[in-house]
């Protein structure tokens, strides 16, 4: 082969060389665009998925706001009505019991206090009463002190709760005397022990054993 023909093939050769080369390079760059683009795509995909995801969250979040809106308003309304509701029983409760004597008010006062049994509040003070009533604190303090039989509001509330006591005993035989005096408004098993001592002469638990016998009378004893 002429000197000629081997420059020719050396240039062919370098020729192929050079285009495998470059070949290989186009496609590296190839494959690593297609995966730039891959990832881009997954990428954008999951922006999407994401947007879509805060999408329906805001949707479902509207929801229970508008839910919680409606909500309030209910309540809200329902406040409302039972403060109007409220202020015209104390209305009607006033001008009943503004020209009432004493007696004829106690006996109102006892009969509200047995369909409401406001006294099973454990907290219940002359203030809380007399809002419930409808009444001034002066009249209520006023009606207990001048009261023959009471000689206080607490006297009076421990003897409603004593007696709603005898007839928890009488119907709930499985309660235990503390669930018993806790539902009539005492603070305390010693408390109810001690008033129902001093208004029956026995305990709450002696009540219960002698009631079979009829040996106990449901009439307090007479303050002195």
């Amino acid at each position: 082969m002429t000197g000629p023909q081997q420059l020719i093939l050396a240039i062919i050769i370098a020729f192929v060389i050079a285009f495998i080369i470059t070949m290989v390079v186009l496609n590296s760059h190839v494959k690593k665009m297609l995966s730039s683009n891959s990832r881009l795509v997954d990428n954008q995909n999951a922006l999407l998925e994401q947007n879509k995801r805060q999408e329906r969250d805001k949707t479902e979040l509207k929801k229970r706001i508008n839910a919680l809106e409606e909500a309030l308003k209910c309540q809200a309304g329902g406040e409302v009505a039972q403060l109007r509701e409220q202020t015209r029983e104390y209305r009607e409760n006033i001008e009943l019991t503004a020209d009432m004597s004493d007696d004829d008010l106690m006996t109102w006062i006892d009969q509200k206090m047995d369909e409401t049994r406001l006294y099973t509040d454990n907290n219940l003070t002359l203030k809380t009463m007399a809002n419930a009533l409808g009444l001034t604190q002066r009249r209520l303090g006023s009606l207990f002190k001048n009261n023959p039989k009471y000689g206080s509001l607490g006297d009076y509330l421990n003897e409603k709760r004593v007696l709603l006591a005898c007839k928890l005993l009488r119907e709930k035989p499985n309660w235990t005397i503390e669930a018993i005096g806790t539902e009539a408004g005492f603070g305390s098993r010693r408390t109810f022990q001690m008033e129902m001592k001093h208004r029956f002469g026995i305990t709450p638990l002696q009540y219960r054993q002698g009631m079979e016998t009829s040996a106990y009378q449901e009439t307090p004893q007479t303050s002195d």
